[in-house]
């Protein structure tokens, strides 16, 4: 382990200027020789860029741009007399310069380039907030650090040994980098939304860091996720296989492979809250499970529409499924389940893409039509070992019973970490509540 520290501070933890006050004592706070810092674009600025892009309004550019100065500047006033105003002024320029190319010739470049001047402008800000106390610092952009990215399984993530042979680190005690994005074939290309947090483990693994602490505007890592507003237990330790099950079905937990380039040295991964500096959040590292497996949190991802194609004798079921699979991955489209029988095959899709999905399939020749069924939801219940444990889930589907949850165990192979489930997207919110009280998981 070196005497490097990683940093990361998501939009959340960007809205206020008491917000970069909290951010700027963290790093003040730590004891590392050298700290790196991963921001993401203040809070909202992506989602006002994004409306921005899809709007292609030329005339209304010039203010919408001055707007997002005075945004910054509002948040960290020291920004005007920094060392490096020039490289927000770039960052504003290239935000400029990449809207207007949109409004000419729309292009996936021009909008990643639009989208990363958040987080350019970000990283300048904050850096210069904690130059202002003294300390020697730098904002640092994706390109210039050397973060290279690659597809694999057709996901965007960071290319470790590329950005190794690549990585050019300047000699100042804190680094301020951008996240969310890297370069891939000599362009900015972006990680999924939240790939700040890959951003800033990924560095971890390329600086073999001492430990990583994404700070957040909640407690830790929750039983459930505050989107449920149900008040549950925080995990003070969670396995790096609990905590990539529970990224995977709980948004905005984690990036759901924020975990994997932590695995092999053993990081240990912290979330804790900024504005409770004493609160030590949870912790994610090697599993250190002992005694009887038991149910630690549930993840759910609700309003998912199943879409089953029923087949004839005639058509194979793999070839239907392989066809299938292509022609939504082609247009974007996550299957967040998928089971396979002899003579049906059934997606699972978000409802905000299912009519989209419907159409493609419907329209594929050699497809037969789906059904449309009605919205349901994924329960993931997780916890090390459960998945084999034959008790817990005779418990579970025994309390389902006496309840009148209608759970249906979700049987696509055996995970060693996890149980998952499906309930109709109007018992959604029953069954977590009866669940988490089952297994202990809320607040007494």
């Amino acid at each position: 382990m070196s005497e490097v520290k990683i940093f990361k501070f998501g939009g959340s933890c960007l809205k206020e200027s008491n917000d970069l006050e909290a951010v700027v004592q963290r790093i003040v706070e730590s004891s590392q020789e050298k700290t790196v810092v991963v921001v993401s674009a203040l809070h909202g600025v992506t989602d006002r860029i994004l409306q921005r892009l899809e709007s292609n309004d030329r005339q209304s550019i010039p203010a919408f741009v001055a707007s997002m100065e005075m945004m910054h500047l509002e948040i960290s006033p020291t920004l005007v007399n920094d060392v490096y105003y020039s490289k927000f002024r770039d960052a504003l320029s290239a935000l400029s310069d990449a809207l207007l190319n949109n409004c000419e010739n729309p292009s996936e470049t021009s909008q990643i380039r639009a989208q990363i001047a958040g987080e350019q402008m970000s990283s300048v800000a904050v850096s210069a907030a904690v130059s202002a106390c003294g300390i020697d610092c730098k904002p640092i952009w994706s390109e210039e650090l050397g973060i290279k990215i690659h597809n694999v399984k057709g996901e965007s993530v960071i290319d470790i040994d590329s950005t190794i042979q690549a990585l050019k680190i300047p000699d100042v005690p804190v680094l301020v980098v951008t996240g969310w994005y890297g370069v891939l074939n000599g362009e900015p290309a972006l990680l999924a939304r939240g790939g700040s947090d890959l951003t800033a483990t990924s560095l971890g693994a390329v600086l073999n860091a001492s430990e990583v602490t994404i700070w957040r505007d909640v407690s830790g890592v929750l039983a459930l996720s505050p989107r449920w507003a149900i008040p549950s237990r925080n995990l003070p330790y969670l396995s790096y296989t609990e905590a990539q099950e529970l990224a995977l079905f709980s948004e905005p937990v984690l990036h759901p492979f924020a975990v994997e380039p932590l695995r092999k040295e053993g990081i240990p991964l912290r979330l804790r809250p900024l504005h409770n500096p004493g609160d030590l959040g949870s912790c994610i590292g090697p599993s250190i499970a002992t005694g009887e497996p038991r149910v630690r949190a549930v993840g759910c991802l609700p309003h998912l529409i199943p879409l089953t194609m029923r087949l004839s004798g005639v058509m194979s079921v793999a070839k239907v499924v392989a066809d299938a699979t292509i022609l939504l991955d082609r247009a974007r489209i996550r299957v967040w389940s998928l089971r396979a029988r002899p003579n049906e095959a059934r997606f699972l899709v978000s409802q905000r893409v299912a009519s989209r999905a419907m159409r493609l399939l419907s329209e594929s020749p050699g497809l037969p039509t789906p059904n449309l069924g009605d919205a349901i939801s994924i329960l993931c219940l997780v916890g090390e070992s459960i998945g084999n444990n034959f008790l817990i889930s005779s418990e579970i589907e025994e309390f389902a019973r006496q309840s009148e949850l209608k759970l249906t165990h979700l049987d696509e192979g055996k995970r060693d970490h996890a149980l998952h489930y499906t309930v109709s997207d109007e018992q959604t919110q029953e069954a977590l509540i009866s669940i988490a009280k089952k297994f202990d998981l809320l607040i007494p």
